[in-house]
Formats: C-alpha cells, structure tokens, sequence
C-alpha cells in the first residue's frame, strides 16, 4: 500500500523531467514605439532543415492573420553550410539587417526551430527574435517549446511551438 503512495511522488517527478522553459522578453519602453503601419520583414528561419520551410510559411500565415501590418516573407540569408544544415545558429544579425533597411523595412524577424527526440520523449522549439531596423535594437524575443503533453511526430511539436511564439509576436505587435 505504501508504494501506492508514491505514485503521485513519481509523476510529479515525471512530469517535471518533460518540462522546458519558455522566455518572453519584451522591451516596453522600444515596442510601444512602434508605429501600427510598420512594415515587418521575416527571414526564412532556420534549424533544423526538416522544418524550416513550412515552419517559416506557418509563422507567417499565423501572424497576418492577426496583425494588420504589412508582412514581407524573405528568403535565406546566406547558403546552407554545414553548420546551418546541422541547425546551427542564426544568420549574422547585420546580414539580415542590412538587407532589411535596403528594402525600407521597419521591423525584422528573425526565427529558428529545432526538436528533440529521445525514447519516448518529443518536442519541438520556436525561438523568434524582433529587431528595429533602423537601429539594430532587439525589441523582443520569444523561446517556446511545443507545450504538447503528448505528440505523434517531431513535426507536430515544431508547429505547435510556432504557433506559440506567433501568439507572442502578434500580442506584442498589437499593444
């Protein structure tokens, strides 16, 4: 009977083991400034290869369905190494910048999307990165894991955690 005690003990435990921090950082004093027909550039996000396309396509979809700015989809950034197949990290913030002012875009978005998967174990990530263009201040950044208690496939988590960090953006956007 006492092991039956432990048995709350034990998801509990269980439970913690599967959880992952999210991170919503808005700085208020730079996003209230932001006008309401500001034009947002988004690159194509990268990490994992598997995800990038559609996980870019989804955000975006996601997002001009509920902001009413002006949203331009860009393409990569800079060809595919190694480390950007392997889902290194994100293209060089001045890269993205500089092609943003010399399209005359206000805002600049910039994502990455990852999974894990062990035995039994899946999730998937979304981190989303805001910028000024005209300064080069971050605005806010956003890290969501899927927030799925169960899922069928890496793919599942992945637009799950985009979804999330869509939801962020677009709350922001609309202060």
């Amino acid at each position: 009977m006492k092991i039956f005690r432990l048995i709350p003990l034990i998801l509990v435990v269980f439970l913690q083991a599967c959880a992952n921090p999210s991170i919503v950082n808005v700085r208020d004093n730079l996003a209230s400034h932001i006008q309401k027909d500001a034009v947002i550039y988004i690159t194509r996000f990268e990490g994992n290869p598997n995800f990038v396309e559609e996980s870019t396509d989804y955000f975006t979809s996601l997002l001009e369905s509920k902001i009413d700015n002006r949203i331009v989809q860009g393409s990569a950034l800079r060809q595919e190494s190694t480390d950007i197949i392997a889902g290194g990290n994100l293209a060089p913030l001045e890269l993205a910048l500089k092609t943003a002012r010399d399209k005359g875009y206000d805002l600049l978005i910039m994502g990455k999307v990852t999974s894990h998967k062990t035995m039994g174990s899946l999730n998937g990530f979304s981190t989303i990165r805001v910028f000024d263009v005209k300064t080069g201040e971050r605005i806010a950044n956003f890290h969501r894991p899927s927030g799925l208690l169960m899922a069928f496939s890496e793919h599942q988590c992945v637009m799950a955690a985009v979804d999330r960090t869509a939801d962020d953006t677009a709350s922001m956007l609309s202060r």
